[in-house]
C-alpha cells in the first residue's frame, strides 16, 4: 500500500538533488518542511514538485483541548507560508461523511467559518477587510456519479476564488503516524489514491488557481501491519485497509484541529471576534 506522507517517503533519510528538508520542534510537536524542487526528484520519489509541511504530535495532544489549539496555531502558521493573503477562499471536504475513516474532510468543512454569504447579505456585520470563505463537501463518486475533479472545477469557475483549501483523509505506511501527523502541501491532491481508488489529481493545473492540500492519516495497509508474515497471507487479507478502533474520536479530536488551523490562517487576528458571530 502506497502511503500519502511525504514524510514517509524515504526524503527525510536521503540526500537527493533537487530536495530541501528542514526539521524543527515547537511544543512537543516535530514540524518537517520538505521542498520537492525539480522533476527528476518528483519522479524519484514519486511526489509532485512542491511544498510539503508535515506537523507530528502525539494522542495526547490531539486529544487535549488545551493542546489541540496550540497545535492549531503552530499548522495556521504553517500554512500561512502557503497561503498569501487570500481574500475569496473555497475550503473543500473530500470523501464519505457515512464512513468514518474517510470522513476527516466533511467534518472539518462544516467547522469552517463561512462567510461568502454574509459579506453578500450583511457586509457591516463583519469586522472590516473580512475575507470571503466558502465551504462544499464533495462526496465520493458512487454516491453522486461525478469525480471530484469535475464538481471543484465547476465551485471553482462560478466562485473565482483566489485559492481552493482541500481537506482529506490520507494513508500511512506506519501504524504509529496514525491520527497524529498533519500534513500540508502545495502540489495537490489525487482523492482515494492513498487506498488505490486513483482520480485525476486536484492541483493548480486542473483548477487554474493555487491549490493547499491538507490531511491527517486515519488508514493504514495491512502490511504495514503483518510485516514479514505477510507472505503467508492470500492476497484478500493483503489488500485489507484498516483504522484504529478509537477512529470515530480520532476524527473528530483532528477536525477540530484542522478546522481551528484554518480559521486562523484566514481570520487572524478576528478569529474570536468571527467565532462570537457565526457560531
Amino acid at each position: 500500500m502506497r502511503t500519502d506522507l511525504a514524510k514517509e517517503s524515504g526524503i527525510p533519510e536521503r540526500n537527493l538533488k533537487g530536495i530541501s528538508k528542514y526539521v524543527k520542534h515547537e511544543a512537543g510537536a516535530e514540524i518537517l518542511l520538505i521542498d520537492v524542487e525539480t522533476k527528476e526528484a518528483a519522479e524519484k520519489l514519486d511526489k509532485p514538485i512542491g511544498r510539503y509541511i508535515t506537523v507530528t504530535s502525539s494522542m495526547e495532544s490531539m486529544m487535549d483541548r488545551d493542546a489541540r489549539m496550540t497545535l492549531s496555531k503552530i499548522v495556521s502558521r504553517e500554512l500561512r507560508t502557503l497561503v498569501q493573503n487570500s481574500q475569496n477562499t473555497l475550503v473543500v471536504g473530500l470523501g464519505n461523511r457515512y464512513i468514518a475513516a474517510d470522513a476527516l474532510g466533511t467534518k472539518t468543512a462544516e467547522y469552517v467559518f463561512v462567510t461568502r454569504h454574509v459579506l453578500k447579505h450583511m457586509k457591516g456585520v463583519l469586522p472590516q477587510r473580512t475575507p470571503s470563505v466558502s465551504a462544499f463537501c464533495s462526496n465520493v463518486l458512487g454516491m453522486t456519479g461525478m469525480e471530484t475533479v469535475e464538481v471543484v472545477s465547476a465551485l471553482t469557475k462560478e466562485i473565482a476564488p483566489d485559492v481552493v483549501i482541500l481537506i482529506d483523509s490520507l494513508a500511512a505506511s506506519r501504524v504509529e503516524h496514525l491520527g497524529c501527523v498533519i500534513q500540508c502541501n502545495d502540489s495537490g491532491i489525487a482523492p482515494g489514491a492513498g487506498v488505490g481508488n486513483f482520480q485525476t489529481i486536484l492541483s493548480k493545473e486542473s483548477l487554474g488557481v493555487p491549490v493547499i492540500a491538507v490531511g491527517v492519516p486515519l488508514v493504514v495497509g495491512i502490511e504495514s501491519i503483518l510485516g514479514k508474515t505477510r507472505s503467508s497471507c492470500d492476497a484478500s487479507v493483503k489488500n485489507m485497509i484498516v483504522t484504529p478502533k478509537e477512529i470515530d474520536m480520532m476524527v473528530k479530536d483532528a477536525s477540530r484541529v484542522l478546522s481551528d488551523a484554518i480559521n486562523l490562517m484566514l481570520f487572524g487576528d478576528t478569529y474570536n471576534e468571527i467565532e462570537k458571530l457565526l457560531r
